[in-house]
C-alpha cells in the first residue's frame, strides 16, 4: 500500500505530536524508576547506617563504663572514616558531651549543650542529610547517647548517574517509537488522503463527476462510497443550477428590460434616465469635460392625440423616436420621459457650436411631414438646452435650468430650441405649455 509522505502537513503534525508523547512518556517513565531506584537506595542507607550506629554504640559501652576517653575517641575517629559521615557526637549518661567529631577534626566538647537520653533509636532524614540518634547501653542500664549525622549526596548522584545514562536510551527509543507510530498512521491515513485528493481536484477544477477509488478493506467504512454518491449528485445538483441560472438570467434581462425601457418606443424609460444622468454629471465633473441635455416637447401633442385617437399618437411618437435617433451620435443617449417628452444625454459635448448645430438638425428631423394612414401630418418640437459644469454643478440644479431653457423655447413660439441663459426670464404672467 502506497504510504503517505511525511513532508505532507499532515505527516509533519502527526510526526510532532508522537514525538511530543513519546519523549514523554520516556521521560516520565525514567524519571519514574529513578525515583524508585532513589526511594530503595534511601531505604538500604537507612538500614546500613542505623546498624553502623548501633554497632558503633555497642562497641562504646564499654569504654564509656571504664572512662576510656581514647578509646571512644579512637572508635569514633574510625567510623568517621566512611566519608558519608558529617559528625559524630558521643554523650556520657549525664548528657554531656565527651567527644565530638565534624567533617574531619575533633571538637571541643565542653561548649556542646547536654541531650536528654532516650532508650530508643532515632532516625530522620532532611533534604540533604540523615541523623540518626542511638543510646549507648549494656545489658543492665543506658550508659550514654550516640548522635551520628551523615550525608545523602550519594543518594542525589546516584539518582542524577540514572537520567544521564538512561536519557539517550530513553530519547533513541522515543525517536524510534515517535517514527513508527507515524508511519503506521499514515499508512492508515491513505484511503483519506486518496478521497481528498480526489475532492480537492473536483473542488478546484469545478468537475464533479471525479470519483474516489475504492476502498476495498473499508478501513473507514462506507466513507468512499457516500463520498462518491455525494458527488454524484452534486453533479446532478449543477447541473440543474445551471439550467435554472440560465432561465433566471434570461428573465432579469426582461425584466430589465421591462423596468428600463418604454414598451412602446423601446427607448430608456424615466428610471434609466435618472440613473444615467447621475453618472453623466460626476463624470462630466471629475473629468472636467462638458457634456450636455436637452429636453425635447412635442408642440400641441394634446390636440392631435384628441382629434386623430391614441393609436395614431402612438404610431407618431414610434416615428418621431426613430427619426431624433438617426440623428444623434452613437454616444448620445435617447430616453422617453413622458408622454410626448424626451431627453437626450451628451455625455461628451463638444464645443456649444456642436450642440447648437445636433439641435437644429433635430428640429429639421421633427418637424418634417409624416404620413400616417393616407394624411400628411406636420409635427414640431421645443428643444431646450443647458450645459454641466458650464450652467450648473448640481444634479438637480442642472435638471431644472435644462427644464427652464425648455420653457423659454416654448415661450418663444415653440418648434425652435434655447439654450440656458440665467440672464433671460420668461415675460410675467406667461406660462409655457
Amino acid at each position: 500500500m502506497n504510504i503517505l509522505p511525511f513532508g505532507l502537513p499532515v505527516g509533519q503534525k502527526l510526526l510532532r505530536y508522537n514525538l511530543i508523547y513519546t519523549i514523554s512518556a520516556a521521560l516520565a517513565a525514567l524519571f519514574s524508576i529513578s525515583l524508585v531506584s532513589a526511594a530503595l537506595m534511601q531505604q538500604h542507607m537507612r538500614e546500613e547506617f542505623l546498624l553502623t550506629a548501633k554497632t558503633l554504640a555497642s562497641n562504646l559501652s564499654d569504654s564509656i563504663i571504664t572512662g576510656d576517653l581514647r578509646g571512644v575517641q579512637n572508635l569514633t575517629l574510625n567510623a568517621a572514616h566512611d566519608k558519608r559521615m558529617l559528625s559524630i557526637a558521643v554523650f556520657n549518661r549525664d548528657g554531656a558531651a565527651i567527644v565530638a567529631w565534624d567533617k574531619g577534626n575533633l571538637l571541643n566538647p565542653d561548649g556542646m549543650k547536654t541531650v536528654e537520653l532516650s532508650t530508643e533509636s532515632e532516625l530522620s532524614a532532611q533534604l540533604t542529610t540523615m541523623t540518626i540518634r542511638t543510646p549507648v547501653q549494656d545489658s543492665v542500664d543506658v550508659r550514654g547517647h550516640l548522635y551520628v549525622e551523615i550525608s545523602q549526596t550519594a543518594l542525589y548522584l546516584h539518582l542524577l548517574l540514572i537520567l544521564l545514562a538512561g536519557l539517550p536510551f530513553a530519547l533513541a527509543s522515543a525517536l524510534g517509537a515517535a517514527y513508527l507510530l507515524t508511519k503506521k498512521h499514515l499508512q492508515a491515513l491513505q484511503p483519506v488522503a486518496d478521497l481528498a485528493s480526489v475532492l480537492e481536484k473536483s473542488a478546484t477544477l469545478n468537475d464533479y463527476s471525479l470519483r474516489a477509488p475504492a476502498d476495498r478493506i473499508r478501513d473507514f467504512g462506507s466513507l468512499h462510497t457516500h463520498c462518491n454518491l455525494m458527488l454524484a449528485r452534486m453533479e446532478s445538483w449543477e447541473s440543474d443550477q445551471h439550467a435554472e441560472a440560465r432561465e433566471r438570467r434570461d428573465m432579469e434581462n426582461r425584466i430589465s428590460i421591462l423596468e428600463n425601457h418604454d414598451s412602446l418606443t423601446k427607448l430608456p424609460n424615466r428610471h434609466y434616465f435618472h440613473k444615467l444622468i447621475t453618472n453623466c454629471v460626476e463624470e462630466a465633473i471629475s473629468n472636467n469635460e462638458m457634456m450636455a441635455l436637452m429636453f425635447i416637447d412635442l408642440d400641441q401633442f394634446k390636440t392631435i392625440s384628441d382629434k386623430l385617437g391614441y393609436d395614431v399618437c402612438d404610431q407618431v411618437l414610434i416615428a418621431m423616436s426613430e427619426r431624433l435617433m438617426e440623428v444623434l451620435r452613437n454616444t448620445d443617449t435617447l430616453c422617453r420621459v413622458g408622454a410626448d417628452e424626451f431627453a437626450v444625454i451628451l455625455p461628451a459635448a463638444g464645443p456649444l457650436d456642436t450642440v447648437r448645430q445636433l439641435a437644429e438638425r433635430l428640429l429639421q428631423a421633427l418637424r418634417r411631414p409624416l404620413i400616417l394612414n393616407g394624411s400628411s401630418l406636420l409635427i414640431t418640437g421645443s428643444i431646450g438646452i443647458s450645459c454641466c459644469p458650464l450652467h450648473a454643478h448640481e444634479q438637480r440644479l442642472f435638471l431644472r435650468n435644462t427644464d427652464l431653457a425648455l420653457q423659454a423655447a416654448k415661450a418663444a413660439g415653440r418648434n425652435t430650441w434655447r439654450l440656458y441663459d440665467p440672464n433671460s426670464t420668461l415675460p410675467d404672467g406667461e406660462t409655457a405649455q
